[in-house]
């Protein structure tokens, strides 16, 4: 295991000043089935803590329990702030990334291997650590490899400058999309044939909803009855927006 912390560490070193400023985006489910793209959830205002970690591996542990209860609790705006531990390689599978996660008392969302984020954020380095958000930004506001506790009131300023970039990013930098009907009972008619993203968040700003779009239609049946914001985007960054009611 020292052997491989220290190829871990000499290939972090390495890699580092290939981190970028910019996220890597990513559609994939997670560990529990649903299915997630980065950029729709960070053009909806949301702002996500990605931790890679490898399996045996206790700083990333550590790490996690961290961010839980030092970090988390302390962000001024929780609803927009979500965690997702990502295992650090393409062979790190869910049934891995659920044991991690229910051995250690976790309850934030976990998914599969992503050697492709690892490479963006400068490489493994027991775990690594980014803060992404910014809107349609898609901004990278923290970024290292391995943590410690003295990084926290670093990563909390991170995920606050975040969050402020975010503030309004639904509504004042979207376009109008017309729906039909409207209230909806099931399938939502969404103007324009181009969207192939949509979101749906709660009055609250919850996502209750992120999914491929195809043929201008989503189905909401599965949305308790109430409000909802719908924000769209398409292959070239265009963003529009819509609300609706669920009945």
């Amino acid at each position: 295991m020292k052997h491989i912390y220290t190829l871990l560490t000499a290939l972090a070193l390495a890699t580092g000043l290939q981190a970028q400023t910019t996220a890597l985006d990513f559609t994939a489910d997670d560990c529990a089935g649903t299915n997630h793209n980065l950029f729709t959830e960070l053009d909806a205002g949301d702002v996500v803590i990605l931790e890679l970690v490898m399996m045996g591996c206790q700083p990333c542990v550590t790490a996690g329990n961290s961010l839980k209860n030092a970090v988390l609790p302390n962000v001024s705006d929780p609803d927009r702030v979500k965690l997702y531990s990502i295992g650090f390689t393409n062979s790190i599978n869910c049934t891995q990334m659920n044991d991690w996660k229910n051995t250690n008392g976790f309850t934030h969302t976990v998914f599969a291997g992503m050697s492709a984020q690892t490479t963006h954020y400068g490489g493994m380095g027991m775990p690594t650590i980014a803060v992404v958000g910014g809107g349609s930004a898609h901004t990278v506001y923290f970024s290292q490899q391995g943590h410690n506790a003295s990084d926290n009131p670093t990563i909390l300023a991170a995920i606050e400058d975040a969050l402020s970039a975010s503030v309004n990013v639904s509504e004042e930098a979207m376009d109008n999309v017309g729906v039909s009907p409207n209230p909806v009972i099931d399938m939502l008619a969404i103007e324009g044939a181009h969207w192939n993203r949509a979101c749906v968040l709660d009055i609250q700003g919850r996502e209750q909803l992120a999914v491929p779009l195809n043929g201008g239609k989503l189905d909401v049946s599965s949305l308790a009855t109430g409000a909802y914001v719908l924000h769209l985007s398409d292959a070239s960054g265009a963003m529009g927006t819509a609300r609706f009611e669920k009945r």
